[in-house]
């Protein structure tokens, strides 16, 4: 007689026997899908969760069914072929995935494995299986292989130059580009091989350098710039950036390296500089010119009498924003009395400014001469830069003024074109006149065949003229503020007794300490004319050119 262990249950009162219980117990549990089949591949037993599966109500509905019946030709083909090979040969099936599609449509993968059922005497008399269900882990595999498949397409059809190292430096990925860099045209060719594989020399020693930096130190090196030369002996340029790649816990596991090839722009850099030199190397030699036509000696009236002895004394002041300046004046000789001063503020700075100085320097010292008018010659200076208004479409304009001052006459006559009305200083009374207009005119370039008005007024000996542009008042300190008129007319008043030279150091020296800086964001310009009220006469033995 046997005692039952105490560690199992005992039969049922129904005569259940252990062995028996323990199946029922598995059968209607379990949520793996267990069944047998006959010879001919009929169910002959199911498991609870395989008649879910095939949409019976009881596992008893199933019994004389096949997979026929419940599943799409393709797969109950496939799986009586299985059953029969088990049958005929004795060997299973292991842990086989099939993807299922039931008759209303539904799919599902599973994981199979079937054996050979045999009876007491060894004998086979069909076949029993298990499938789990594994619906889950393919859906998340193949959303992963889909993920991978998205960012292989992406990471190949970058211009960048992409890879994946372990950590002893060997490549795992390699997009296109990087393989074509190696010389090789598949992943396989690359995988499980070092930089210094492919490049043997001081570039590879110093990639793999990089690599153990990063590797070891966990710092990354983003954007550096890499030079080597080509198998055809050209500089080649890259711009590199390797980051360590970490696992879930933090551990370094290899680096991500993202290079791109900079050679192209890394020439064009070469070559805008090359440029620029030259460039710089023309506008200075510009400078130098545009300077030359600022005189080194002022002219003397009447002609041939020593400089202290002239009726008129110059000074002048230009400080220039740019290499190349817009603001510029010219003296003009009329005849031994007769004295035309021009001052000139084209708009902007550089190539176009100086070009437009030239073109207006040599209309007004052409027809000045021949033109007791002033207005004329602003008219000139606006009908020579009209034609370029109206070719290109482009605003191009000037303020100028011109003035005429008559030694003889004692007189100063003049013609404003949009510009900062100049100062008359007056010495006899201690007053400084604005030559401005009531009915201010535009600057020339403007308004084609615009009519400009003369005007005249006395210049007595003392008298100065002080004639700037708009720079000198429009410069500004770092809060913003503008030195401004008012200031410029007050700091003006306070210095009227000197001589126009000392007259504009001040003025410059005021502007400087007001702004903090010695350069300017426009151009300044500064003039002044002063009559003496010297007289020397004319020998009648000596020619003068008029």
């Amino acid at each position: 007689m046997s005692a039952s262990h105490p560690g199992f249950p005992l039969p049922t009162d129904s005569g259940e026997s252990l062995d028996a219980s323990i199946i029922r117990v598995l059968m209607e549990t379990i949520p793996d899908r267990i069944y047998f089949k006959d010879l001919q591949s009929r169910f002959v037993r199911n498991s609870a969760a395989q008649a879910r599966l095939l949409g019976a109500d009881r596992p008893e509905d199933c019994i004389g069914k096949t997979d026929f019946d419940y599943f799409a030709r393709d797969h109950a083909e496939r799986a009586m072929a299985d059953e029969q090979a088990i049958i005929r040969t004795g060997q299973p099936v292991i842990g086989k995935e099939e993807r299922l599609t039931s008759l209303n449509g539904t799919k599902a993968w599973v994981s199979t494995t079937k054996l050979p059922w045999r009876d007491a005497s060894g004998n086979i008399i069909g076949t029993f299986g298990l499938s789990r269900d594994i619906t889950f882990t393919k859906l998340a595999e193949e959303k992963l292989t889909e993920e991978r498949n998205l960012l292989r397409t992406i990471i190949d059809h970058l211009p960048s130059r992409i890879f994946v190292k372990d950590e002893t430096s060997r490549f795992l990925i390699n997009n296109l580009a990087h393989l074509r860099l190696l010389g090789v045209s598949r992943q396989e060719d690359a995988r499980g091989r070092t930089t210094l594989d492919f490049f043997p020399n001081e570039r590879g020693s110093q990639a793999m350098a990089d690599d153990r930096q990063v590797l070891e130190t966990g710092n990354p090196i983003i954007s550096q710039e890499k030079s080597d030369f080509g198998p055809e002996g050209k500089t080649h340029w890259s711009l590199t950036t390797k980051v360590p790649l970490r696992d879930l816990r933090n551990n370094i596991i290899g680096l991500v390296g993202i290079s791109l090839d900079i050679t192209a722009l890394k020439q064009t850099e070469h070559e805008l500089k090359q440029r620029s030199a030259e460039m710089e190397t023309d506008l200075r030699m510009a400078r130098q010119i545009q300077e030359a036509f600022f005189p080194k000696e002022y002219p003397v009236y009447p002609r041939g009498v020593p400089q202290d002895a002239s009726e008129l004394r110059f000074a002048h002041c230009y400080v220039p924003a740019a290499t190349l300046g817009g603001d510029f004046f010219n003296i003009i000789t009329i005849s031994d009395t007769q004295c035309g001063v021009l001052i000139c503020d084209v708009m902007g700075h550089g190539v176009r400014a100086g070009l437009l100085t030239a073109l207006i320097r040599g209309a007004v010292e052409e027809f000045a001469p021949h033109t007791a008018n002033p207005a004329h010659v602003l008219a000139e200076i606006n009908h020579c830069l009209m034609p370029i208004v109206l070719q290109t479409g482009q605003p191009v304009f000037a303020t100028a003024f011109f003035a005429i001052i008559d030694t003889a006459t004692a007189s100063l006559s003049y013609a404003n074109a949009g510009h900062p009305p100049p100062l008359i200083l007056r010495s006899s009374n201690n007053t400084i006149r604005s030559l401005h207009l009531n009915d201010p005119e535009p600057a020339a370039g403007l308004i084609e065949n615009f009519p400009y008005s003369s005007h005249s007024v006395e210049f007595q000996p003392g008298d100065k003229l002080l004639a700037y542009t708009d720079g000198l008042f429009e410069a500004s300190n770092a809060a913003g503020e503008m030195f401004g008129e008012a200031q410029l007319r007050t700091l003006i008043g306070q210095n009227l007794g000197f001589a126009g030279s000392q007259l504009i150091t001040k003025l410059v020296s005021q502007v400087v300490a007001f702004t903090g800086r010695n350069d300017f964001d426009d151009d300044i310009c500064i003039l002044t004319v002063e009559s003496t009220g010297n007289s020397c006469a004319i020998r009648p033995a000596l020619t003068y050119e008029i």
